[in-house]
């Protein structure tokens, strides 16, 4: 259809509006456009009504003349709306992809923008807003504009918020996967380092074109994870060994790594050469690696350095007790076959290596003779080698839930007896039922029997042990629970450490593992005979009223007595955290029964997040206040805070 006659009727229209309604009575050229608006006229009957509209206009009677104008222009640009198209010249072509997520969230622009600004540009106050964001509204991320921010802020020069980006995009499907690698730098810096570790993440092997296709032209510090990524196929086996053979420093590093890592079998002969070379530069590179391969090699390298420990005659060298260590930490939380019978072996020595000193240079270079003692990890205290080989088996079950330890350590126990309780504890909190459960503590918990086998020292003991990093079932630690530190809390069987290579960590190794079910209160009633503070803490789940309640009273009863063992705000975290209500004179009792002295801020923290009234908190305080008179309390502080409570 023809609608230039209709444009043209509304470039009239519009004109005779411009010189003045009272005009358009004698405008010919209006006249003449309605003219060749006529045979529109006969096609429609919207074009009927715009032009007995626009007549009216030209009538010498019409009454509102400026009115049937507007109708009339008003009645004509609807129109050629309805009728509007657009085109352009050339051939259909598909639009390049690349681009995934919403366009739109229900986030409003309001939000969107200050965040994609924040995101991809310095200034004070920024993390914050990205934090706060985030944290209200994580589905933004669905958003792809705000993806491409967050992959900017990789680079970002808060290293904090950088690896916060980190954090958050890892937690993307593969969806995320061409912002990622669009526009990538294989010679790049910090942010081009990150978004290969996110990837790696998020799609591991099934990305393994792509970090071939960007290693030649890669530098540091983005090719040592490039190689690292490599670890996912076994079909990169060769290469990885080349690198290691080739490359030097961080990138000679990574190529390792990934060998102990992967299920390489190219990689079993250079590790042997290897640990010949250097025992302990090896087996660190076997540190929370659950292959094939690792599993093996630990077995077989840890048994033959005890092998070598128990037939020397005399102390054995300080290196000897820093190897043996090193092999431990490699231990934690394999299994196999080969594991397994390694355990059967060192736990036929009993504690034979238990009596054994070791000798070194102090730093006065005087040499010192002093009973070997071992550990699995940097947070743990020096122990036994005995104590410390229950003590991995344990954690190993905690983390895995491994079948295969978890008999090992019913096996064990039958067979030796003592300390070996721990990891059968361990396994039965973190594969049976509650009564099930608490069935086999007080088999093997029960005095008569523990008594008889360890002493009733060791009780507590075997408790510790067993719960090292359980906490209660189906849930991580919530806020009040958690160490300070710890940034995140890892789901039941995943855990998931600190990335090795160079200098990217978005995760904390610090993990905490559920339990199967609910905790028996008979527990509870055990580790609060032995004074528990720090496990019951972790204990305390606000959705097992039952348990909560018993903890939490137990809390009060020792923060009232000054008796906790650890800080005031720590312990009353729990109270709160549970619900606790009663809070009438509990702060000033622990002043007056606590040896260390309470801090004006500590108790006004307490007070400040604690279930009172602000009229409630003020009695609170100046209770505190007018009976002690504490030393070094600012004064002024202090009266601004109760009259602010007071008034409020």
């Amino acid at each position: 259809m023809d609608l230039s006659a209709l444009y043209e009727l509304r470039e009239r229209l519009r004109a005779a509006a411009i010189a003045g309604a009272s005009l358009a009575a004698g405008d010919f050229r209006l006249s003449r456009a309605l003219e060749g608006l006529a045979p529109l006229e006969k096609a429609s009957p919207v074009f009927a009504k715009l032009g007995a509209l626009t007549r009216s206009v030209l009538a010498p009677d019409c009454p509102d003349r400026a009115g049937a104008l507007l109708d009339a222009i008003t009645l004509c640009d609807s129109v050629l709306c309805t009728q509007g198209a657009v085109t352009a010249a050339g051939e259909l072509s598909p639009l390049p992809g690349g681009k995934k997520g919403h366009a739109c969230t229900n986030a409003p622009y309001s939000v969107v923008a200050p965040l994609i600004e924040a995101l991809t540009t310095s200034g004070s106050g920024h993390y914050s807003l990205v934090q706060d964001t985030m944290s209200t509204n994580p589905g933004i991320l669905g958003d792809y504009r705000v993806q491409e921010a967050m992959v900017k802020a990789l680079g970002a020069s808060y290293g904090e918020l950088a690896d916060n980006a980190g954090r958050w995009l890892a937690k993307e499907d593969e969806s995320i996967l061409p912002v990622l690698m669009g526009g990538f730098q294989p010679a790049g810096k910090k942010e081009m380092a990150r978004r290969v570790q996110v990837v790696d993440l998020i799609a591991g092997g099934a990305a393994n074109d792509w970090y071939l296709e960007q290693l030649p032209q890669s530098k540091k510090p983005v090719r040592p994870l490039l190689i690292y990524a490599l670890r996912h196929r076994p079909e990169n086996g060769e290469l990885l060994l080349s690198l290691a053979n080739s490359e030097k420093g961080d990138n000679k590093d990574a190529a390792r790594w990934a060998l102990a890592r992967g299920d390489m079998p190219e990689a079993m002969p250079y590790w042997r050469e290897q640990a010949e070379k250097n025992p302990t530069d090896t087996i660190r590179f076997f540190q929370d690696s659950c292959s094939t391969t690792a599993a093996v090699l630990t077995a077989e390298l840890f048994q033959k350095e005890l092998a070598a420990c128990t037939a020397a005659s005399g102390d054995l060298p300080g290196e000897k007790e820093f190897l043996l260590s090193f092999f431990f930490a490699a231990l934690l939380g394999k299994t196999g076959e080969e594991i397994c019978e390694f355990y059967r072996q060192a736990a036929a020595l009993g504690t034979a290596l238990d009596d054994r000193n070791v000798t070194e240079e102090n730093e006065k270079k005087k040499t010192v003779v002093r009973p070997m003692t071992c550990w699995c990890s940097f947070e743990q205290n020096r122990q036994p080698f005995s104590i410390t080989l229950v003590d991995v088996l344990t954690r190993s079950i905690q983390e895995t839930a491994d079948p295969m330890l978890c008999a090992l350590a019913e096996e064990l126990f039958e067979k030796h007896g003592g300390l070996w309780a721990a990891p059968c504890l361990c396994a039965a909190l973190m594969t049976k039922g509650r009564q099930e459960a608490a069935a086999v503590g007080k088999r093997l918990l029960s005095p008569t029997l523990l008594q008889k086998l360890t002493g009733q020292k060791q009780q507590k003991l075997l408790l510790e042990m067993a719960f090292d990093r359980l906490t209660g079932a189906g849930q991580g630690l919530p806020d009040f629970q958690r160490p300070r530190g710890m940034a995140e809390n890892r789901p039941a069987f995943q855990k998931i450490n600190q990335d090795p290579v160079n200098i990217y960590a978005f995760f904390n190794d610090l993990c905490y593992y559920p339990i199967a079910a609910p905790l028996d209160p008979w527990w509870i009633e055990l580790m609060i005979d032995h004074q528990m503070d720090q496990k019951l803490r972790t204990l305390a789940d606000p959705s097992n009223p039952e348990t909560c309640q018993k903890i939490a009273e137990y809390f009060h009863q020792r923060i009232s007595f000054g008796a906790i063992t650890m800080p005031l705000t720590a312990a009353c975290d729990i109270l709160i955290g549970c619900g606790w209500t009663n809070w009438k004179g509990l702060l000033s009792s622990y002043i007056k029964h606590s040896s260390k002295a309470a801090s004006y801020w500590e108790i006004r923290s307490v007070l400040s997040r604690c279930p009172l009234s602000n009229t409630e908190k003020a009695d609170e305080l100046h209770s505190i206040w007018v009976h002690g008179k504490y030393s070094g309390w600012p004064e002024k502080s202090l009266e601004h805070q109760l009259e602010e409570w007071w008034k409020g």
